[in-house]
């Protein structure tokens, strides 16, 4: 028996995958900064003065680069700056340190006119992820980049990604629909601080996918199989199924023409 296979010629949808994603939460300073602590809050401090363009360190620990980043800011805005006369000390109420770029304000506790002192709350906002962590499907085996359908938008996702830190990429995934269900989830039951949500991957570049009958391959060993098409036998990579039919790809890149189903005593195709 021969069949005709059809030929969707579409990024790699007919598997319909998907990718998990876990936001991490990063270490804001906590404590009164010093010259040489080390600690992930002293990483966080480091990367905010980066990003706000002063020349801090890249890593753990406060340095000299860091109080002349810092002393660099608060000249910008009239703060007081980090002196001998107070051992060159980061005070934690010396600052507000929000969890991103911009925030979403859920509440605001003072009033006009009210007294703030340091241990008074003045305003809660929406808790925002410093990265994504990403984790590929177990059984995905097309190489190649991949976009993120983020609630119709395609977001760039290179091959090997395995954490998420781009502030643009960031935002599209915290305002999408799933990130919001799955968090608004996890704060009702009360669960940990770390979010998982799931977005549907498709390939950057589009690759002509065959669906087959499982019987039309013989000498399958893992994703390698053989067909038989217009009697000659082809090599084919499987990449997953769907509605009881399998999906592949031809080695050669060639068209599939008249596929035999049971093809008995085929000939090999590598």
């Amino acid at each position: 028996m021969v069949a005709r296979p059809d030929k969707p010629s579409i990024p790699e949808q007919a598997s319909s995958q998907w990718m998990k994603c876990r936001c991490c939460r990063c270490i804001p300073p906590f404590r009164d900064l010093q010259s040489g602590m080390r600690g992930r809050d002293v990483a966080a401090l480091n990367a905010e003065l980066r990003r706000l363009g002063y020349a801090a360190p890249d890593g753990d620990a406060m340095t000299w680069d860091t109080i002349l980043a810092y002393n660099a800011l608060a000249d910008t805005v009239g703060a007081a700056r980090l002196v001998k006369d107070n051992g060159w000390t980061l005070a934690k109420d010396a600052y507000v340190w929000l969890d991103g770029q911009s925030v979403t304000i859920r509440s605001c506790v003072a009033g006009i006119g009210a007294s703030i002192d340091v241990k008074s709350e003045l305003l809660t906002t929406d808790s925002q992820s410093q990265s994504v962590s990403v984790t590929m499907p177990q059984d995905e085996v097309v190489a190649g980049d991949r976009v993120l359908d983020v609630d119709g938008r395609m977001v760039d996702m290179p091959q090997q990604t395995t954490v998420i830190t781009d502030s643009s990429t960031l935002a599209a995934l915290l305002g999408s629909d799933a990130y919001r269900q799955a968090a608004g989830t996890a704060e009702s039951s009360g669960s940990a601080s770390d979010v998982t949500f799931t977005l549907q991957w498709l390939l950057k570049t589009p690759i002509d996918v065959w669906s087959l009958p499982p019987t039309a391959f013989y000498a399958q060993h893992d994703e390698q199989a053989c067909v038989v098409s217009d009697g000659k036998p082809v090599a084919v990579t499987v990449i997953g199924s769907r509605l009881g039919h399998s999906m592949a790809t031809v080695d050669s890149g060639a068209a599939l023409g008249k596929v035999r189903t049971n093809p008995q005593g085929g000939k090999p195709c590598r």
